[in-house]
């Protein structure tokens, strides 16, 4: 026997659901529910684009101050190798103990600054040496200076205030002294004896990136650590 399909009834009356108009449009809950997901979703994925943009300013921020840094440490290494060359074996060079006659030498160095002389040309640029070191670039200081720097931030100078390496932007420069047995020389300002032994110096400089995260309110800074290990003193036992 086959039933057919039960009816509900209720006091003798059925059940009717409503058809929708499909012509209706939304009600005011369906729009804001619709707008509330929308923003929620809209809000995720601005704020993982602002982490992605940001990384990115970062990374390529590091990489420029990283270079920055190697560059100035690059020069200073290069100059600092030939301190108290002297091909010519000469004892009384004018110039070469940093202001009167001598041998070409370390001249003065503390943890902060380095003085040294070298002969590598004559009284012409390129010529052979001569023996003196009062030709150009044969008389070389470097040194921390915060002269005109601000928030206790300070330059790397070449030869003088007037001459800074950086734009004010260095946070820490240290340097440190090695003997050919590796023993480190500590009693600042090295004395004579102890700058005759200098065979390595360790430098160790720190800069803050040239833009500034102005978004996320930090500022990025990145060391940088290089030896320059003095050739006419022969290499590191």
């Amino acid at each position: 026997m086959e039933y057919g399909p039960i009816t509900p009834r209720g006091q003798g009356s059925r059940f009717k659901v409503a058809p929708r108009n499909p012509l209706a449009g939304f009600t005011i809950v369906e729009l804001l529910v619709s707008i509330l997901l929308t923003s929620i979703i809209m809000t995720a994925v601005y704020s993982v684009y602002r982490v992605q943009t940001h990384s990115a300013k970062v990374q390529e921020s590091r990489l420029e101050a990283q270079e920055y840094a190697r560059s100035v440490l690059d020069m200073m290494v290069r100059e600092i190798r030939n301190a108290a060359y002297n091909p010519l074996s000469a004892t009384n060079g004018t110039n070469c103990a940093g202001g009167s006659s001598g041998v070409p030498s370390v001249v003065t160095a503390t943890a902060t600054s380095i003085r040294f002389t070298y002969d590598f040309q004559g009284t012409t640029a390129g010529s052979a040496p001569n023996g003196n070191c009062d030709n150009t670039d044969e008389d070389i200081i470097y040194t921390y200076d915060t002269t005109g720097c601000t928030g206790g931030l300070g330059n790397i100078t070449r030869n003088g205030s007037d001459n800074p390496l950086t734009n004010c932007n260095v946070t820490s420069f240290d340097m440190r002294y090695f003997k050919q047995d590796g023993t480190e020389l500590t009693s600042f300002p090295l004395s004579a004896t102890d700058r005759d032994a200098v065979q390595r110096v360790l430098i160790t400089l720190i800069v803050q990136s040239l833009k500034p995260d102005t978004e996320f309110g930090s500022q990025l800074t990145v060391t940088m650590t290089s030896n320059a290990d003095l050739r006419n003193r022969g290499l590191p036992s």
